[in-house]
């Protein structure tokens, strides 16, 4: 009886795939399967149509050089002039580079740079080049990752000047001429926001790169599966190894 209500249960399966098969208009083989070739066609043609891959699947993944080519993007700068404001408002690109350059000029002011860390801090977000706030504003640019680093450059060699003129040959090179004091703050304006777009951008393409190259890197890994017990099978199967 156990043998006869087996083969029931399998024929009542088969009859289900055909019927299924038939409604989506799937080749099935003899034994009611589908077939391969007609299974990567399946498969093909739910990725065109959008259908979210499975959970799991290294969807996305592309080799090195591939990643390394589309990592890059064209300027588009009217594109970009418009997105600006909308980046400003809801990302953390532009006003936390900002932030800190403009707090560590304010400590700078005050401290003079005589701790290591307000030494490091200018010598990163205020000094030309100013490496560190580009940098971080062109890794979290969702776009316009150039034009943020001109911003985030210009703020910085504005910051740079104050600081030159207030406090420069008292504090930095005792001795310089004002004239001299000039000449590094118009070097200063100039350079900064040029090297800025340079960095910002080379920062938002090394993001795209790692994206492209790792799609899974930074998700949470699968949640183990749990028995009756309550236990996970990881768990089990190490207690058992040991």
């Amino acid at each position: 009886m156990a043998r006869a209500k087996s083969t029931a249960r399998a024929e009542a399966r088969r009859r289900y795939r055909v019927e299924q098969a038939a409604a989506d208009g799937t080749e099935l083989g003899p034994e009611g399967l589908e077939t391969e070739a007609t299974a990567s066609t399946t498969t093909k043609a739910k990725a065109a149509a959008g259908t979210p891959a499975k959970p799991g699947t290294p969807a996305g993944r592309v080799g090195i050089g591939t990643a390394f080519r589309d990592s890059f993007r064209p300027i588009n700068l009217r594109a970009d002039l418009r997105a600006l404001p909308d980046i400003a408002i809801h990302s953390k690109a532009l006003w936390l580079p900002l932030l800190l350059t403009i707090g560590t000029t304010i400590a700078f002011y005050f401290t003079h740079g005589t701790d290591i860390v307000t030494k490091f801090l200018f010598a990163y977000f205020i000094q030309t080049p100013a490496i560190g706030g580009v940098f971080i504003a062109g890794f979290l640019a969702p776009r316009a990752a150039w034009l943020l680093g001109v911003i985030v450059g210009l703020v910085s060699a504005i910051c740079y000047s104050a600081l030159l003129f207030s406090m420069f040959s008292a504090t930095l090179a005792s001795g310089t001429s004002g004239t001299s004091a000039m000449d590094i703050a118009t070097a200063s304006l100039v350079l900064s926001p040029t090297i800025g777009a340079l960095f910002a951008a080379a920062a938002a393409w090394y993001r795209r790169f790692l994206a492209l190259s790792n799609p899974n890197r930074g998700r949470p890994a699968p949640a183990a599966k749990r028995g009756p017990d309550g236990k996970s099978r990881g768990g089990q199967k190490a207690g058992a190894r040991r």
